[in-house]
């Protein structure tokens, strides 16, 4: 199929040019901010309304989805805490990592509050007929204004978080 209604996306249209583009951003509420959304489309394939179905039913739950992506980011910080060491290094004169750092009384960041103090920027939804695997990505950062190092949580469409990648 070219092009769907979606009760929550409204009228989608795959695109005409050769390559995976975004057919609809918006935005979703998690907590008392707006994380920005894009839906991206592979022009060789149609629209699947399942697919559709299972992304609007994550935006819906976007708290239960940031939940499991946080536990993801956690595990990943406690098996490798370089992402953390990088950014207390690189970013020692930002306030949230002043803050960090504070709050650690001369111990090292933990890994909880980091985790804590990041939050999701973007969540892209893609759209891939034959992708098994990742198909919405959040991009969760410290400090969007001084640092475009991200971690990547990479989920498939039954919520199961795939992948966690540190991402620029």
């Amino acid at each position: 199929m070219k092009s769907i209604d979606h009760p929550y996306f409204g009228h989608l249209e795959v695109p005409s040019m050769d390559e995976t583009e975004v057919i609809w951003e918006g935005a979703a509420a998690l907590g008392s901010s707006e994380v920005e959304v894009r839906l991206w489309a592979d022009p060789s394939s149609g629209l699947d309304a399942g697919v559709l179905d299972a992304f609007a039913t994550h935006l819906t739950r976007l708290p239960a989805l940031d939940t499991a992506a946080r536990a993801a980011i956690r595990e990943n910080l406690q098996q490798d805490r370089y992402f953390i060491d990088y950014h207390a290094d690189e970013l020692d004169d930002v306030e949230v990592i002043k803050r960090l750092t504070r709050e650690a009384n001369g111990e090292a960041i933990s890994v909880d509050a980091f985790t804590a103090a990041m939050h999701p920027v973007q969540i892209g939804l893609w759209h891939l007929i034959g992708e098994a695997r990742a198909q919405v990505v959040m991009d969760y950062t410290i400090d969007a204004a001084t640092s475009d190092n991200l971690l990547a949580v990479k989920v498939a469409r039954d919520g199961t978080v795939v992948s966690v990648d540190w991402e620029s």
